[in-house]
């Protein structure tokens, strides 16, 4: 997997032409997205600019724990 990051301002069009492509694309914190090669020649065909991020600076979230409450 691929990390990237889009600017502020083509977060929007940038999220849904990766929405829209297909292969799934994994989404985190601070429009940083895990995407497979795929997403980077469509991105680059539409000319929407990223970054690409080295994969062991990435925090992935952690899971949260169950909550105790019942529904």
């Amino acid at each position: 997997m691929i990390y990237i990051q889009l600017t502020k301002d083509d977060n929007g069009v940038g999220f849904v032409t990766l929405a829209k492509s297909g292969p799934s694309v994994l989404c985190l914190p601070d429009d940083i997205y895990g995407v497979a090669t795929e997403h980077l020649k469509l991105l680059r065909q539409k000319q929407i600019p990223f970054k690409k991020l080295e994969g062991y600076r990435v925090r992935l979230q952690q899971p949260s724990l169950p909550h105790d409450e019942e529904i």
